[in-house]
């Protein structure tokens, strides 16, 4: 164990448990903020090049898919019926309605817990990037231009963003390089380089994965990149630190370990409409009236996502490293995660374990601290409970770690 990324401070079991408890509250304050629509998401530390913010976030959505679904119609079906039937009084109305909201919002949690608990990782993601392939090859002394572009190869999406960052004015800046027009996908590796192709590839291999343009968690997905970007980001500069044999690594590590939160999210419009549905057949069929015609103007409710987040994240990672091809070669990685999602403590961890778990605190911290809700007397708890010293933190700030700094 290096000592660079321990602090050599020693807690005594009460301030152990205050930190343990702290932790919790933090964990599920952040996951409240994640979905608030109270708070917005800093800007001042993104990396543009890599978010799709201005794509989605400050315009008009007009990309959305027109469909009418089954659920949409009876949705509509029930409108146009409520509209004949007489009002009640206004309290007896917003009595049920109130009741109603509770009801579905219930029912919306415990079933998108179940129904995501039982999707395979292509079910999640709709599509999983070859992160075996990227795995077995990337971190290799052999590695060259060709292997890389193996994976634009088989995956458009990939290829595209790989295109797009080359032909970006600010990224190629950025690099030091004049613009160039670039269609072809192993030029634009050979213009990243052989290093940053390395650091930027599980970024933009997760790119594709996180639905920006729901309008219902549009808000969200912004946060949820930051996070990711932070984690993976901050995990790679705490392996630096350490004089880990290869840092960059950990950017796959920060990836790896939040990408469930993107499934989470991608899927609850549908479910939280599937459930809305089946509520609403239920009242029919129990011919409770006012239930079924209140169903109608429900919103999908964001103040569930939190306890599925809570409930999911670590069991949907879990699917994630399972669907990965480890060799012996990258096994201290799936360690270092297996040891996340397993809960060891931080001086028992390997390395990596250690960056991770690092990592995410700063990730934490840094997002709910910008939007003003982390609550000051808790962060010496909070970083002793993942064993970070206090000048590792301000190392880290002052690097932006929201923003990725490349080789040029």
């Amino acid at each position: 164990m290096s000592n660079q990324l321990i602090t050599n401070k020693v807690y005594n079991s009460e301030a152990n448990d205050l930190a343990h408890k702290i932790a919790l509250q933090t964990r599920a304050r952040h996951a409240k903020w994640l979905v608030s629509l109270k708070y917005i998401l800093d800007q001042s530390d993104v990396d543009n090049a890599l978010s799709r913010q201005s794509e989605f976030c400050d315009s008009v959505i007009l990309k959305e898919e027109e469909r009418i679904t089954e659920n949409q119609r009876l949705l509509l079906e029930c409108e146009s019926s409520k509209v004949e039937e007489r009002r009640k009084a206004v309290e007896e109305r917003q009595k049920v309605f109130g009741q109603v909201v509770a009801d579905i919002a219930s029912h919306a949690e415990k079933s998108m817990i179940e129904k995501l608990s039982q999707m395979t990782p292509m079910q999640l993601f709709g599509k999983f990037p070859d992160f075996s392939y990227f795995l077995s090859t990337a971190y290799s002394p052999s590695l060259t231009f060709p292997k890389l572009s193996v994976l634009t190869t088989n995956d458009n999406a990939l290829k595209s963003n790989v295109i797009a960052l080359v032909n970006n004015p600010k990224f190629c800046g950025r690099l030091g390089k004049s613009v160039r027009s670039l269609q072809d996908p192993l030029a634009a590796i050979g213009t990243l380089g052989i290093d940053n192709s390395v650091l930027l590839f599980p970024i933009l291999m997760a790119k594709p994965l996180l639905r920006w343009h729901d309008p219902v968690t549009k808000s969200i997905a912004p946060k949820l990149w930051q996070h990711m970007i932070l984690t993976a980001n901050v995990t790679r500069l705490r392996l630096e630190q350490s004089n880990y044999k290869n840092p960059q690594q950990g950017v796959l590590l920060g990836v790896l370990r939040t990408i469930s939160h993107f499934a989470i999210v991608n899927h609850f419009s549908q479910l939280f409409e599937d459930a809305q549905i089946e509520r609403m057949q239920y009242f029919r069929e129990q011919n409770m009236r006012e239930e079924y015609y209140a169903c109608g103007e429900i919103k999908p409710d964001l103040s569930i996502l939190p306890n599925v987040i809570s409930s999911l994240e670590q069991k949907l990672t879990q699917k994630v490293i399972d669907a990965i091809e480890w060799t012996p070669f990258t096994f201290p990685l799936k360690n270092a995660l297996q040891e996340d999602l397993d809960n060891i403590a931080v001086l028992e961890r390997g390395e990596a374990g250690v960056a991770l778990a690092q990592a995410q605190a700063y990730a934490m911290f840094d997002t709910l601290d910008r939007s003003g809700v982390f609550v000051e007397k808790h962060k010496p708890f909070w970083f002793a409970h993942v064993q970070m010293p206090p000048e590792a933190l301000t190392a880290i700030r002052d690097k932006h770690p929201g923003k990725i700094e490349l080789a040029k």
